[in-house]
Parts: structure tokens; C-alpha cells; sequence
């Protein structure tokens, strides 16, 4: 369909701060800026800065112009001014006496300086808004310190000054390629107007001048039919495939021919999208609309590799132009590239005009990374726009500027590169995000004017990138930002939902009592005073005790109820409601016969001493340690421990009196330290806190029948600290710690995180699914989603979640998938807002499936070669660019491909990591919120999750996260 009968209809666009601002523009406002703006540091979102402007950008882009609605075709004529290359002479040095042969096509004479030759061509005809340039023979090989040109022009019988031609030998294909092995070196294409005649010369200094040189005049054609458009390429609805169809790879027939169909829950197509603010999106104007004869270009030489940083070019014609004339001049060049230059298309990836109208250049899809012949040796890691005009002689126009800013801020940001950075590597060498051509090679292009103004660009860019908020890999589906884990219990087949809370972490230490003396015993307790806050009692060695009333905020009133009941006594421990009247209490050791005493409390701070326990030699044990409820019977318990580090327990009976020992399974004798009391991890259980000397703190979770779990931990806060004790006295759902560091009494609160949570049922079934992703928020609705994969004939099915661990009927989404192999849903690659697919289909390449919400999927395209691996493993921005990346499986290797947004995969690189212990390998967002992603294992022989937490330069020791993972058979 031609532009100028095309709609473009998008939901993203109504969030896009670009789109608003073009649709706000009414004839009425006689100055219209669009004020990119971010966030304060500090501010909370409460106030923002203006921090760059592209108003002139926007006046461009709200206009419409003058387009040829048809292909027009452009007329290329070359006049031969030397000898055609033989055999012998087809490299630079080998053209023995060429200039003599060449008099009859052009005339030649020795030039003004010794030894060099000057040939003067024949004026030649020109018709329309012209264009020329001069080429020469394919490997003939000129340094550009040894060659020169200039032309002049007749216009009304007057001929014009001579004007030096810009000749470079570093612009073009990259040596190598495709494209440079049939390409002509020659000049820069030169716009010379409406004129009547065209006349070049060319001195070599070494007086041999190259063979089969042509002058090629270009006539840009004349436009059958027109219309006044909009841009025709609005990049808000653009999602990573909008290659056109010839050049986009076939999709396979298993893949998603019918991606787009949906069934089951009903939607009204209102869906108020929720993702995150987006670098605002230019318009572009399309090939289509400066009229490109896409028969000109060598379809088959169509590459596409990956974007490091971007290039300012200029195209070094007069600056006198008119907007209607602009076509034209596109035409010409793209005609001089291919038909004279011999490179497949246009080399320029974009050009701007004076007007800042941005214009696609080379073919392939203005969002994916399609390498162009622009800058030698780095055409591969780059793209390119050049501005129309000689901006060695002339000023940028403010809209200029403004539209290089705001595309390079797009299209960077769609392959995660920061429009600010300074490092990017390129090929052979690092350059900034944003450079001149002259950064490059030795050229002065873009011209001095331009050149100088790249700061400019690299501000607006930067300043209009938002980030990559919503470009990672999302992982969270029920109650905290922290990711979780979606599994399939095989019993029953239903959907669990495994929540994950940012690891078992405490604050840093808080003074609540200086000087402290060493010797003095501090325990936490439940309520004494009966103000419904933790108390701290604190005895001094062997002697009285007195409690200091907590305020439940972290605090310590005043002492009360000092008394000397406890002279005597030594393991003084806080126990709960021991005897079952309603009241807390403590125990303690009488260290002259062994006997083991309640202090019951009165519910006032003061204690009644009752014997509870003479006929035990309790001076046969080192330690004494309560924490509640351990084997969940109701009542609050007690452990001892023996010198030979034996852990047992008496549970508590609700009377002045204690069950039969029972041993606690687990090495206990190897902790200094081993303290209660309460529930630390927030699961309704009580915990230990365990620490060997020297060593970290860890956490031992209880589990509710009289043991303790797997060690949690380590706890980075508990360092550095003794005589720990725990208590909740901050008045969280999670105990804390007290301790002593130095000669002061401190509080270490809990942060209330943890490793993994209960297990919550989903309700829904996928007991005939084969693939459990967790594919992110899909639909953009503030909520994660998964993805199911129907064993019997491969269709591909999104549930919607709402945040709880909870989902919806299954809408269809894609079909045919069951034989993509590595399929896995890898964040936003495509840079639209909307999170993806990435699979291979069978024999075939990796390839992206771009996600459309609940639309289902758009059209496929290659990310990377075949790839042998046995798992592809998402990580989210793993590298730390704004591009999600992936890791892939094989046997017991992993290799990190780094993303490149729409480019897919670049360049691998193996990653240090044995995976032989583990059968599931997860890529999650990151487990704590510090920054990068993690991974989820599943160690095979135990069934134990844990976590392998990224560095910048491999993986922390792993870390267990929790127990009981093989009773599930899928995971995502």
C-alpha cells in the first residue's frame, strides 16, 4: 500500500512523550518546544528539570511534504575519461604509460608540480537537479594524499569557479565484504543543481592516473505523481521486525503463522499499556517517499551484525536546497552508490536534511542493525547518518542538530547503548556512543561546522534516552518486586508460583545502650511489662537482673524491677510462655547444683523463681537456647547443648515442667554462637541464628515438627558483633538481632526479606503443557504473565497474571511451535516495550519472536547462526548495556551471547561455571535488587535451589535458597 493511503493506528503511541507532543501541536501555539526531562536525583519524583530541547525538531517532524507517491527513476550516464583496466594493469603501479593512452577521452598534461599529471574531462551534459562523481577501476588503489579533483559547471553561458571534489579512500564496504568485492573507489557524490554542463580535473602526483576512471552525471528523474505526506515510518509502532518481507528470512512452518489469533478470555482491545517510559521515538521518512527503485539495489548483499555507536556524516553539496528538491538528491545518491560506486545500496544508514527531516536510507529496517558502506573498517559495529550539505563551509540549522539527537538517542538506545558513553568498542578500537566520521579516518568530513557541533548531539541524545527501564528480564509474579520462580507440581498439574523475597538481610547496626560492659548478659524477650513490646533483661555476671522495657520502634526505656532472684545463675534465657499461663518467662541455670529454674513472669516486669527441672545435671550442658514453638505443638520449647555439640530438645508441656529430650538433628557443636528468639524469615516458624568463630552468621529456618532447615545466609550485618541474642523489638514481622561491637550495646534490624517464600497455588492447570515460561508482563498491565507450550501440537498460550501468583483462562497467543527447540521468553530485545521470544526452530537459526501484548506475536526474524546448545537460559542485561542478553547450555558450559536489541546475539564469549550438579539452570532479574541478573539452580541428587549471584567477572559462591525443589518436574 502506498504511504499515501496508509494509517497508522498504535496503542504505545498515546505513552510515547514524542507522539503526544506532534499530536498537541495545534496552529494556534506560536512556540512549541518539547522539553525532554528526568527525574531529579533525590527527588522522589517530585519535581523534574528541563535538561535538553528539541522543539526545532519537533516543528520539522509535526510538518508534512512534498513526496513522489511512485518509483522514479533516476538516470545514471558515465563518460569514460581513461583506459579501461587489462589484465596487467588492474592494480595501482602496473598502467605502465596510461595517461598517454587516455587523449582521446579526456586530455592530459603534465601537471604544476614535478612529476605529477593533470587530466581535464570533456564538459558533459546535465540534466535535471544533477549529481556527479568520478570512479575508477574495482582494486586500483589510490591514496588520497596522491589524487585530487575539482569541478566546475556552466550555468547561462558562465562557467564557475573550480570546487574541490571530496575523494577519501576510507569511505565505503568494509575490505572483505560482500559488497567491497565488486565495488569501484571514486569521489564523494557531489550536487551540483540545476545546470547546463558539468566539466571535472583530476592531478596525480606520481603522474599515473588510475584506469577505467568514468565521470558519472546523475539525473534524479522527474516525478510522475506526488502527495503531501506525514512521515511514513513512525517508530512508536515499530517492533523489532518490520523488516520487509523479501528481506526478512522465511518463517519456518512451524513456527507462528497464526501467532496473531487469540481465544478464550475476551478483550476490548482498551487495554491501558503500563511500560515504562521509552527514549522518545523520531518519524522518519521512507524509501518509498523520496521514490527508491528498490531494482537498483543488490538484494542478496542485505547484512545485518550489531550497533556499538553511531557516525555523523555529510554529503558535501551546496546548502541551497529546497524541501521538494530533497527526493531528488536522495535519489542521486543512492543511484551514484550503486549504480558507479558498485555497493549494493545506499551507504548511509539515514540522512537529515537542513530542514530536519529524517529520511531512511539503506534497506533492511530502520530499527534493526543493518550495516551500511559508510565508514570503512567499522561499517560492521555501527550505523550512519549524514546530513545533506557541505558543512564545511556552512552552519547546521538548529533542526539539524536536534533530529541527530533524537535519532541517535532511538536507534542507540534500541541496541543498549548509552547515547553518553565514551567506551564502545567497535570492531578494532573503542570510540564514544557518538562520533564525527573524522573520529574514523583521516577525512574532514562532517565538516568543520558539523564536527563541532557532535557535543550538541551527544547532549540531546543523552539527555532524551530514558533508560532501560523495562528492556530487563522481569520475573516477578506475586507480592514483592524480587523474582519468582513458576513450577509445575506433577501430582496434579497445577501452576505454582515459588516467590523469591531479596535474601535473608539486616540493616546496619544501631547503638541502644553506651558504654556496655562486657561482662553483662543482654537477652531480648516477648513482652515482660505488658505493654505488648519485646523487653531486654540485663544481668550483670552471675548476679541481679533488670528489665529495660522496649518501646517497640528499636528503643529501651529506663530500667525497672531490678531484682537479685537471679544471683547464682548463669545461660539466662527468655522462653516464651513456658508454663502456660499467659505470661512470657525466662529460665536460667543455678550453677551451685545444676538445677534448672523458671522465671515466670508477672506481666509487670517482675519474675516468681520456680523450680523446673532438679533432676537434670543441667550443668552437663554449655548452652541454652529457646526460640518459641519448634516442634508445633502450640506451646514454647527449650534446647540444650552438649560438650560434644549434641543439640537436644525438651518441649515444653504449658506447665512448670519440660517434655522428654529429643535430639535435633544437625552438627551443632561447631558454633560459638546459637540464638533465638523467634522468627526471622517471616514464614510463621521460629529460627536459629548460627555462627562459627570467625566466620558469618547464618540463619537455620526452622521447619516446624523439631528440626531445622538448611543454613541461610551468610549475614553480611552479624559481623564484626558478639554475645548475639534475637528478639523482635522493632515490631516487624521479623526478629532482630542485639549484640555487642566494641563497648556498646547494638541493634541489627531485620530487613524482612528472604530467600523463597510458601509455594501459592495458582489454581490453574498445565498438566499438558511441555514449556513453563515466565515470560514477564506480556501484556503491559503492571502484572507478570506465563507462557505455556501445549505438548500435543505446539501452540503457545499466555495467562495473564494479577500480581498475586494467580492467573487467567489461556489466550492463544501462537501455533505450531512444537518444534522450536531453546524456546524462552527473553525480556524486550526489539525495544518497543512489549517482551519476547527467542527459539530455534528445527535445522534452523536462533531466531526473535517479537511479542505484540495479547495481539500474540509479529513476524520472526534471524538473532544469530544455529546455535548447539542444549538450553537457552535469558538473564536480562547480564553485560550491563541496555540490551537483554541470553545464555545457552551446553552439556556442562555456558556461553554468554550478548544482546543487541534488535540485532539479537553478537559475539560470544564462555563464562567460567561447571554445571554438572544442576538439571535446571534459571535465568531470573536480580534476587536482591543491586543490580545484575542471577541465576536459579536446581542441584539434581538434593532437589536444593540455589542461587548463583552474577559479578562483573563470573559468580559468587552459590547460595541456598531453598529445599524440596524436586517435587516439581517444569520450571521457569
Amino acid at each position: 500500500m502506498p504511504p499515501s493511503k496508509t494509517r497508522f493506528i498504535t496503542a504505545c503511541q498515546q505513552m510515547l512523550a514524542l507522539a503526544v507532543v506532534l499530536a498537541a501541536l495545534t496552529p494556534a501555539a506560536s512556540v512549541v518546544t518539547l522539553d525532554v526531562v528526568r527525574e531529579v536525583p533525590g527527588s522522589h519524583g517530585t519535581r523534574t528539570e528541563v535538561v535538553g530541547d528539541l522543539a526545532a525538531y519537533v516543528r520539522a517532524s509535526a510538518r508534512t511534504s512534498k513526496v513522489p507517491t511512485q518509483v522514479v527513476d533516476a538516470k545514471v550516464q558515465e563518460y569514460p575519461l581513461t583506459a579501461p583496466a587489462t589484465s596487467l594493469s588492474s592494480a595501482r603501479g602496473k598502467s605502465a604509460s596510461l595517461a598517454a593512452a587516455t587523449t582521446s577521452l579526456a586530455r592530459t598534461k603534465p601537471g604544476t608540480l614535478p612529476g605529477s599529471t593533470e587530466l581535464l574531462s570533456r564538459p558533459q551534459p546535465v540534466t535535471g537537479y544533477g549529481t556527479i562523481g568520478v570512479t575508477w577501476a574495482h582494486g586500483v588503489q589510490v591514496p588520497e594524499d596522491e589524487i585530487s579533483f575539482d569541478v566546475r559547471w556552466l550555468d547561462h553561458g558562465v562557467w564557475s569557479d573550480w570546487l574541490a571534489m571530496s575523494y577519501h579512500d576510507d569511505h565505503g564496504p568494509d575490505a572483505g565484504s560482500a559488497e567491497a568485492r565488486h565495488a569501484r573507489p571514486g569521489t564523494d557524490e557531489l550536487i551540483v543543481g540545476d545546470v547546463d554542463q558539468v566539466q571535472v580535473r583530476s592531478t596525480s602526483t606520481d603522474g599515473i592516473v588510475p584506469a577505467d576512471m568514468q565521470l558519472a552525471v546523475i539525473d534524479p528523474g522527474e516525478e510522475p505523481a506526488t502527495a503531501v505526506e506525514k512521515p511514513a515510518i513512525d517508530t512508536n509502532t515499530m517492533d523489532g521486525s518490520t523488516v520487509p518481507a523479501e528481506a526478512a528470512p522465511a518463517t519456518p512452518a512451524d513456527a507462528d503463522t497464526d501467532a496473531t489469533t487469540t481465544t478464550g478470555e475476551a478483550t476490548d482491545g482498551s487495554l491501558a499499556l503500563q511500560a515504562a517510559t521509552y527514549t522518545p521515538k523520531p518519524v522518519i521518512y521512507s524509501r518509498a517517499q523520496w521514490g527508491a527503485d528498490e531494482r537498483m539495489r543488490d538484494k542478496s548483499s542485505l547484512h545485518y551484525f550489531e550497533v556499538h555507536a553511531g557516525f555523523v556524516h555529510h554529503t558535501v553539496n551546496a546548502n541551497d536546497y529546497t524541501r521538494a528538491e530533497v527526493p531528488g538528491i536522495l535519489r542521486s545518491i543512492y543511484a551514484y552508490h550503486t549504480q558507479s560506486k558498485g555497493w549494493s545500496d545506499i551507504g548511509y544508514n539515514f540522512l537529515v536534511d537542513r530542514f530536519g527531516r529524517i529520511w531512511e536510507g539503506r534497506y533492511g529496517g530502520v530499527d534493526r542493525p543493518v550495516v551500511g558502506a559508510h565508514t570503512l573498517n567499522y561499517n560492521d559495529y555501527s550505523f550512519a547518518m549524514s546530513a545533506i550539505g557541505n558543512y564545511d563551509i556552512h552552519q547546521p540549522s538548529a533542526a539539524m542538530i536536534q533530529a541527530y539527537g533524537a535519532l541517535f538517542a532511538w536507534k542507540l538506545s534500541l541496541h543498549g547503548v548509552d547515547a553518553s558513553s565514551t567506551k564502545q568498542w567497535v570492531g578494532t578500537k573503542d570510540f564514544q556512543a557518538i562520533n564525527g566520521h573524522r573520529d574514523a579516518g583521516q577525512t574532514a568530513c562532517p565538516g568543520r561546522y558539523l564536527y563541532a557541533k557532535i557535543p550538541k548531539i551527544r547532549q540531546l541524545a543523552a539527555e532524551a534516552q530514558r533508560g532501560w527501564a523495562g528492556r530487563e528480564l522481569e520475573s516477578n509474579l506475586a507480592s514483592t518486586p524480587h523474582p519468582d520462580l513458576v513450577v509445575r507440581r506433577p501430582s496434579d498439574g497445577h501452576a505454582l508460583v515459588i516467590p523469591t523475597g531479596g535474601l535473608t538481610q539486616f540493616t546496619d547496626p544501631v547503638t541502644v545502650a553506651a558504654p556496655w560492659t562486657a561482662a553483662d548478659t543482654a537477652v531480648v524477650s516477648p513482652d515482660l511489662t505488658g505493654d505488648g513490646f519485646s523487653d531486654v533483661v540485663v544481668q550483670v555476671a552471675g548476679g541481679a537482673a533488670q528489665v529495660y522495657p522496649g518501646d517497640g520502634v528499636g528503643g529501651l526505656g529506663s530500667p525497672i524491677k531490678k531484682t537479685d532472684d537471679f544471683d547464682g545463675h548463669d545461660l539466662l534465657t527468655a522462653v516464651g510462655d513456658l508454663n502456660g499461663d499467659g505470661r512470657n518467662d525466662l529460665v536460667a541455670r543455678r550453677t551451685a547444683n545444676g538445677r534448672l529454674d523458671l522465671f515466670a513472669g508477672t506481666g509487670n516486669g517482675g519474675f516468681q523463681r520456680k523450680v523446673l527441672d532438679a533432676d537434670t545435671d543441667w550443668n552437663g550442658y554449655n548452652l541454652l537456647v529457646a526460640t518459641g514453638d519448634v516442634n508445633g505443638d502450640g506451646k514454647a520449647d527449650l534446647m540444650a547443648r552438649t560438650p560434644g555439640g549434641s543439640l537436644v530438645l525438651r518441649p515444653g508441656t504449658g506447665s512448670v515442667a519440660l517434655g522428654p529430650a529429643v535430639t535435633v538433628s544437625g552438627g551443632w557443636g561447631k558454633f560459638d554462637t546459637v540464638a533465638g528468639y523467634g522468627d526471622f524469615t517471616s514464614d510463621g516458624v521460629a529460627d536459629l541464628v548460627v555462627r562459627r568463630a570467625g566466620k558469618p552468621a547464618f540463619l537455620r529456618p526452622g521447619r516446624g515438627d523439631g528440626t531445622f532447615g538448611h543454613q541461610l545466609g551468610p549475614i553480611d550485618r552479624l559481623s564484626g558483633v558478639t554475645a548475639i541474642t534475637g528478639g523482635n523489638l522493632t515490631g516487624t514481622a521479623a526478629s532482630d538481632v542485639l549484640a555487642r561491637k566494641g563497648g556498646s550495646l547494638v541493634l541489627v534490624p531485620n530487613a524482612g526479606t528472604f530467600e523463597t517464600g510458601t509455594p501459592i497455588d495458582s489454581g490453574i492447570s498445565v498438566r499438558n503443557a511441555d514449556l513453563l515460561l515466565n515470560a514477564g508482563d506480556w501484556d503491559r498491565d503492571g502484572f507478570g504473565d506465563i507462557i505455556t507450550r501445549k505438548a500435543t501440537n505446539g501452540s503457545l498460550f499466555v495467562r495473564r497474571g494479577d500480581g498475586t501468583g494467580h492467573f487467567s483462562k489461556a489466550l492463544r497467543i501462537g501455533t505450531g511451535f512444537g518444534g522450536v527447540s531453546l524456546l524462552a521468553a527473553v525480556g524486550d530485545m526489539t525495544g518497543d516495550g512489549l517482551p519476547d521470544l527467542m527459539g530455534q526452530p528445527a535445522g534452523g537459526a536462533i531466531r526473535i519472536y517479537p511479542g505484540n501484548g495479547l495481539a500474540g506475536l509479529s513476524t520472526s526474524y534471524v538473532a544469530h547462526e544455529r546455535i548447539k546448545a542444549g538450553e537457552q537460559i535469558p538473564v536480562g542485561r547480564w553485560d550491563g548495556d541496555g540490551a537483554p542478553d541470553t545464555l545457552f547450555r551446553s552439556g556442562n558450559a555456558l556461553t554468554l551471547f550478548p544482546g543487541n536489541g534488535p540485532g539479537g546475539l553478537t559475539s560470544p564469549r564462555s563464562l567460567s561455571l561447571d554445571l554438572s550438579p544442576y538439571d535446571w539452570v534459571i535465568g531470573v532479574s536480580d534476587v536482591d535488587l543491586t543490580g545484575r541478573p542471577d541465576l536459579l539452580v536446581r542441584a539434581t541428587k538434593t532437589g536444593y535451589l540455589w542461587l548463583l549471584k552474577a559479578t562483573a567477572t563470573g559468580f559468587e559462591p552459590r547460595r541456598f535458597l531453598g529445599e524440596g525443589m524436586n517435587a516439581y518436574d517444569l520450571a521457569g
